[in-house]
């Protein structure tokens, strides 16, 4: 029954290619494997900087020429991409990792915490470690292994969440490459569909506004620009309409976090008098 009523591809049909499935199995494969380059290059660009291999912005274009929705979206990623070669190339890899320090922290940072655990659940602060409890089980039914080198951070950082995506899109387009059953494909696609819902596209919007402040100006707020624009795009792709946490709605859980840590602490913490 599955297969009857899906007669075409619903993120291809976002873009206006319709058709059976069978004709457009190249243009599938495409749009994955074009999907998952973008999440695995930011991916690497919101790790720890290692090198300077951390982020290539030239390599956006190709792959975002095939996934943006929205023509105004390309013309305002190509303005961006545009303006990393005025200042990048100058950067020494220690004014790089510099940035990422003052933008992000060396520990988790209330200002724009790339960690999605600080930005609570539906079910409010009391559930904000479900929100491991949720990824790790998305993380396990699909096979993710986070990548080795970002093995040190948690599983809600937001490196290791952008490339579950990555490995999604490419297993996505595996399936499709190989003829896998179209039950199967389907599956992957809702479970995108279900992490961007209540995940990605639930935390990452405030996320960028909240890294676009804290950095103003230069490599960080223009690869949080990047991302917002990625993100909007796959929501409208996939057809999703997250709960977005608003900025006074994490203020006050920030709050409340602050006044349980210190109603929580151990008497040997209190001030002496």
């Amino acid at each position: 029954m599955g297969e009857a009523t899906q007669v075409t591809d619903q993120m291809l049909a976002k873009l206006g290619s319709t058709g059976a499935l069978g004709d457009l199995k190249e243009e599938r494969i495409s749009l994955n494997l074009s999907r998952g380059r973008i999440y695995d290059i930011l991916s690497h660009g919101f790790s720890y900087p290692w090198n300077r291999k951390f982020f290539r912005p030239k390599s956006l274009l190709e792959p975002m020429d095939v996934v943006l929705v929205a023509e105004e979206s390309w013309e305002s990623l190509r303005t961006i991409v545009d303006g990393f070669s005025e200042y990048l190339p100058q950067m020494t890899i220690k004014q790089v990792q510099g940035e990422y320090v003052n933008v992000f922290g060396h520990a988790v940072s209330m200002e724009c915490p790339p960690y999605e655990m600080q930005y609570g659940t539906e079910g409010g602060i009391q559930s904000q470690t479900d929100v491991l409890i949720q990824l790790g089980g998305f993380y396990e039914t699909f096979g993710f292994e986070m990548p080795r080198n970002r093995s040190k951070e948690r599983v809600d950082h937001i490196s290791n969440e952008l490339a579950f995506m990555s490995y999604m899109c490419f297993r996505m387009a595996f399936g499709i490459q190989n003829d896998h059953d179209e039950r199967k494909i389907a599956v992957l696609f809702s479970g995108m569909k279900k992490f961007i819902r209540n995940h990605i596209g639930r935390w990452l919007p405030l996320f960028c506004i909240f890294a676009a402040r804290k950095a103003e100006r230069g490599l960080y707020r223009d690869m949080v620009e990047i991302l917002s624009i990625f993100v909007q795009n796959e929501t409208a792709l996939l057809d999703v309409k997250p709960v977005t946490v608003e900025e006074p709605e994490y203020r006050s859980m920030s709050y409340s976090m602050e006044n349980d840590l210190v109603a929580n602490a151990p008497a040997e913490c209190e001030p002496r008098t």
